[in-house]
C-alpha cells in the first residue's frame, strides 16, 4: 500500500514540476511579447519623429538655413527604430520567408530546419547584441562625439543593442516553442 501511495506522491510531484514549468515558460512568453510590443512603439515613435524632422527641415530650407544635425538626429533614431522592431516583428513573422522549396520536404525535416535556424539566429543576434554593448563602452572610454552637434552617442548605440537583446529573447522563445512542438503566444 505504501508503495501506491508513494508512486502516486512521485506522479502528483512530477505533474506539479510540469505544471511549473509550463507556467514558468508562459510567463516567459507573455514577458516577451509585451517588451516587445513597447519596443515596437518606441520604434513607430521613432519613425515618427523622423518624418516629421525630415518634413519641418524640407520646409524650414525653403525660408532659411537647415535644421543643424538633422542627418545625425534622423540616423539615430533610424537605427532604434529598426533594432526595436525586430522583435515584434519576429512575433509576428512579419519577416521575408521563402520558403518556397522548405514547404515541399517533410513536416519532420521542417521542425528540424526551423530549429536550426532559429538556433543559429539566436546566437547570431545574441553576439551583435554583445557587441554592440562592447562597442558602446569603447566609445564611451573614449569619449566620442558626433561631428555636427557634438552630443555623446553612445547611449544610442547601447538602445540599439537592447533593440537587438530582445530579438533575441524572441528568437530563444521561439526555439522554445518549437522544442514544445506547438505555436506560442502572439505566432501566427
Amino acid at each position: 500500500m505504501s508503495e501506491v501511495t508513494e508512486l502516486t506522491s512521485n506522479q502528483e510531484s512530477m505533474s506539479l514540476n510540469i505544471e511549473k514549468k509550463a507556467a514558468g515558460t508562459a510567463v516567459f512568453e507573455k514577458f516577451t511579447l509585451r517588451v516587445s510590443q513597447c519596443f515596437a512603439w518606441i520604434s513607430g515613435s521613432a519613425i515618427i519623429v523622423m518624418m516629421l524632422l525630415i518634413v519641418i527641415n524640407g520646409i524650414k530650407r525653403t525660408f532659411s538655413a537647415p535644421i543643424l544635425g538633422v542627418t545625425e538626429i534622423v540616423g539615430w533614431l533610424a537605427a532604434i527604430s529598426v533594432s526595436f522592431g525586430l522583435g515584434y516583428t519576429q512575433i509576428h513573422r512579419g519577416h521575408v520567408d521563402i520558403d518556397l522549396l522548405v514547404a515541399k520536404f517533410p513536416k519532420g525535416l521542417q521542425k528540424v530546419l526551423r530549429i536550426i535556424v532559429a538556433f543559429l539566429s539566436l546566437g547570431f543576434f545574441s553576439i551583435v547584441g554583445w557587441q554592440l554593448i562592447r562597442y558602446a563602452f569603447s566609445l564611451s572610454t573614449n569619449h566620442n562625439v558626433s561631428q555636427t552637434l557634438g552630443v555623446v552617442y553612445y547611449p544610442f548605440v547601447i538602445l540599439s543593442a537592447l533593440g537587438f537583446i530582445v530579438f533575441a529573447l524572441v528568437l530563444l522563445k521561439d526555439l522554445i516553442s518549437e522544442f514544445k512542438g506547438g505555436d506560442s503566444i502572439g505566432s501566427n
